[in-house]
């Protein structure tokens, strides 16, 4: 037997925050010409013909995987580093997903001389690219804090450590100021959708948070199809899902946070952070959840979304 969810108690006493159906909306919010993408940097071309066709691919779209299949920068998997880090992990596959120099960063360890420093890396203590490999070295993918030593792991354990100092790094920037925009978030309760907004990037779009509850089918459409809209213009959405009491409090509210990445009539391709894997997920199961959901990391409702506002020239 299902139980309540925190977000339909929050919808009580806040009141309809879904926007309108694009239908409805006026139609510039539906205009389905995709997001035009800024011209790559000249010092980029020669990183990327240096790249042999897979790793070219992981930088220009990284999240053009098929459905079941890995996301990986380098050989390593594009996981979340722990169980706080999937609303990280997401704000930085959509950073990559539409700056080829951030991408090409975690792919390689380079920043381009010359090329736009990606602000994911405002102060992040970045690494120089891996030496030849050395076959003790740690496990990156479990300390992203390890720069120092950097230049001692092979090729696929420097790619998951600066995956993972990407990770620390927006983990920090969407927390901060995060409660009543004065002090912090904690780091253990993950990212807040309000914190993401205010973070998240993706060419030609700023990001608002929008509370979800799945009770009500009109409202889910209505988000639904602003989903559509934005992604029918190759602009990613994020999405936070969660359970509800029958799992416990703590199950009830929003949990885990994936990205809406494409979608082909009713259904989408979702990249998963726990998994690091694009996976599929009906409109129906979206609409009307009736258990764990693999592409929602296993949780079964969806509780939050960013959706995309279109920047005005």
């Amino acid at each position: 037997m299902s139980g309540m969810q925190v977000t339909t108690l929050l919808r009580a006493v806040r009141g309809r925050v879904v926007p309108a159906s694009p239908a409805t909306a006026p139609p510039a919010a539906s205009d389905p010409v995709p997001v035009p993408r800024p011209a790559l940097p000249e010092p980029l071309r020669p990183v990327l013909a240096a790249l042999d066709a897979g790793a070219r691919r992981q930088v220009l779209a990284p999240l053009d995987v098929p459905a079941g299949r890995t996301v990986r920068w380098g050989t390593a998997a594009a996981r979340q580093v722990d169980g706080t880090t999937c609303g990280a992990a997401v704000l930085g596959m959509l950073a990559a997903a539409g700056d080829p120099v951030l991408a090409a960063w975690l792919v390689t360890g380079e920043l381009p001389a010359g090329a736009p420093v990606p602000p994911e890396l405002a102060g992040v203590d970045l690494p120089a690219p891996p030496s030849p490999h050395d076959p003790d070295a740690p496990d990156w993918f479990r300390s992203p804090g390890g720069a120092v030593v950097h230049g001692a792991a092979t090729p696929g354990q420097a790619s998951a450590q600066r995956w993972g100092l990407l990770q620390a790094a927006l983990h920090r920037r969407s927390t901060r100021r995060a409660v009543l925009g004065v002090l912090p978030w904690p780091l253990s309760l993950g990212t807040p959708p309000w914190g993401a907004a205010r973070v998240a990037r993706f060419p030609g779009a700023t990001y608002r948070s929008v509370l979800v509850d799945d009770t009500r089918p009109d409202e889910v459409d209505d988000l639904l199809a602003r989903v559509d809209a934005a992604l029918d213009r190759d602009v990613p959405v994020p999405l936070y899902a969660g359970g509800d009491t029958s799992g416990g409090l703590g199950a009830a509210l929003p949990r885990h946070v994936v990205l809406a990445v494409a979608r082909t009539g009713d259904s989408y391709r979702v990249y998963e952070p726990g998994a690091g894997r694009v996976l599929g997920v009906t409109r129906a199961t979206l609409r009307s959840p009736s258990g764990p959901v693999a592409a929602l990391g296993h949780w079964s409702h969806l509780a939050w979304a960013l959706l995309p506002v279109p920047r005005r020239a």
